[in-house]
């Protein structure tokens, strides 16, 4: 392949996490240890919601979250949601968030001995 060819990823999905804040280093861990292995894109967020009404005389609280996304698989898609979902806490009030997007295709550099065992297991 030369350089300017693009290559396409078809069979992908963009995996977003709402999380308590500071759960970031604990989600991408969980990741990488269910087989994720793109890079994820972290940052911070204010959300508004019933709870920012909570505070002392209904003065309003910062709700800060932490925001993850990254690429997986379709193929690693559910087993990687289940150790965030786990590791996250998501199961308790308050805790967030995960959703999944399907993506058509993605375009990104991949090294050819990546592209090579790709092709062979397309076979």
């Amino acid at each position: 392949m030369s350089r300017g060819d693009i290559t396409y990823l078809t069979d992908v999905e963009l995996l977003t996490v709402v999380a308590q804040r500071d759960r970031g280093e604990a989600i991408l861990k969980a990741a990488r240890e269910a087989g994720a292995t793109t890079g994820a894109i972290g940052y911070y967020a204010t959300g508004a919601g019933s709870r920012e009404r909570l505070g002392m005389l209904g003065i309003a609280l910062d709700v800060e979250k932490e925001v993850i996304t990254m690429l997986v698989s379709t193929e690693q898609r559910d087993t990687v949601v289940e150790h965030i979902f786990r590791e996250a806490k998501l199961d308790l009030p308050g805790m967030g968030y995960i959703h999944i997007t399907p993506l058509e295709k993605v375009a990104a550099y991949v090294p050819e001995s990546v592209r090579d065992q790709l092709e062979e297991s397309a076979v």
